[in-house]
């Protein structure tokens, strides 16, 4: 089996795409911690994992603070002996207009989905620099964090922040052979299941009558954390893929668009006068347009 030598662990695996990546993981023969904070979930998903032949045990440590990420990363060292995957999968929703959001509601998203991702990346780089036997680090991003979204300032400025940490912590770790990319699926899910009815349709209206699909499953997503995770996978390191129903797709890396110069600096008259025909004529599109 693809995996048979390897431990996982994958924060918020009590569902959704979670739920099915762990499995997967198991399927190709990984021993995996599933994380979860509810921890109903997590053992429900623990011992669908064992009834299938798998090898998993469950964890309800919150991975928002440094004690439940450590004891997480530790519960898989004790009980496999290494972590060898980690994927960054937990997150929330708190969706409300900017000009309406609470501090409460701001730093609940950013603990989870930035601050969670970070915690857990820490101790398990840690751990498998340690070990000096390499790794496999994949994010769940969003392309909220990609593209915007309206009502999640909270969820894109996390997502977007899990991309910048994805791009950094890629070129830290390369050397120590652990890879770290980003995985952006398009996919029905719980999460999904707050976004109003007439907001997907919007969403989708550009390809609504075509026969591929944009948007699949969970268990479609999980093929592709399962290949990040092969040790065949090492030269992929630092990207941004996308997998949603049939379609597959590589993200580009932030890239300036357009430059001018202006021998000793530019002033605000210059800028009023030249911003346009310089560089203004290659404004760039928000928000999610596919």
């Amino acid at each position: 089996m693809l995996l048979a030598s390897k431990s996982a662990v994958v924060t918020g695996a009590g569902q959704g795409i979670g739920r099915a990546t762990a499995r997967a993981l198991a399927a190709y023969g990984a021993k995996v911690i599933v994380n979860d904070i509810q921890a109903d979930n997590a053992a429900r998903v623990a011992a669908e994992i064992v009834e299938a032949g798998g090898i998993a045990s469950p964890s309800a440590d919150d991975i928002s603070t440094w004690g439940g990420a450590e004891r997480l990363i530790g519960q898989c060292v004790d009980a496999y002996e290494s972590v060898d995957i980690l994927v960054n999968n937990a997150g929330i929703l708190r969706d409300r207009m900017s000009f309406n959001m609470s501090e409460q509601e701001w730093d609940a998203v950013i603990g989870v989905c930035l601050k969670g991702t970070f915690l857990c990346t820490r101790f398990a780089a840690a751990e498998m620099r340690r070990r000096k036997s390499g790794g496999r680090i994949i994010n769940i991003v969003s392309r909220s964090g990609l593209r915007g979204n309206i009502g999640q300032a909270n969820y894109a400025a996390a997502k977007a922040g899990v991309l910048g940490f994805t791009r950094t912590v890629c070129q830290e770790l390369s050397k120590y052979g652990i890879t770290v990319n980003a995985v952006s699926p398009r996919a029905e899910t719980d999460m999904t299941e707050s976004i109003p009815d007439a907001v997907k349709r919007a969403k989708d209206a550009n390809w609504a009558d075509s026969s591929v699909r944009k948007r699949g499953t969970p268990d479609e997503v999980a093929p592709i954390v399962v290949y990040l995770a092969l040790e065949a996978s090492d030269w992929i390191n630092g990207q941004v893929i996308g997998l949603g129903g049939d379609k597959l797709s590589l993200w580009s890396h932030p890239t300036e668009v357009a430059e001018a110069f202006v021998i000793g600096g530019w002033s605000v008259e210059q800028l009023q006068n030249l911003f346009g025909t310089s560089v203004g004529y290659q404004l760039q599109s928000v928000g999610n347009k596919d």
